[in-house]
């Protein structure tokens, strides 16, 4: 299979995208403000703090897959021998 030049365009865009969701996902102001919150006396009810604790959890553990998989597709990405032939238009 030959790869056009409009799947490279789309890729790329993709990739383009990504990066802008994880720079996002970087951003913790929004973070950091709910860590001052809980400090406060009466922030939450025992059943509230076990859904505030469980999202936690669950964030965590779901943004260490994401950096795992950004680290295979990038590492992955480099690994592939580069192809001299012209991408037909």
């Amino acid at each position: 299979m030959t790869i056009k030049r409009d799947h490279i365009e789309k890729l790329g865009k993709q990739l383009h995208a990504l990066d802008g969701a994880l720079a996002k996902l970087g951003e913790t102001e929004d973070l950091k403000r709910l860590i001052l919150n809980i400090k406060k006396p009466g922030w939450t009810t025992p059943a509230e703090f076990a859904f505030a604790v469980g999202i936690a959890e669950s964030l965590h553990a779901q943004v260490n897959v994401v950096a795992q998989l950004k680290g295979v597709l990038a590492k992955a990405g480099e690994l592939v021998e580069l192809n001299p032939q012209p991408l037909p238009p």
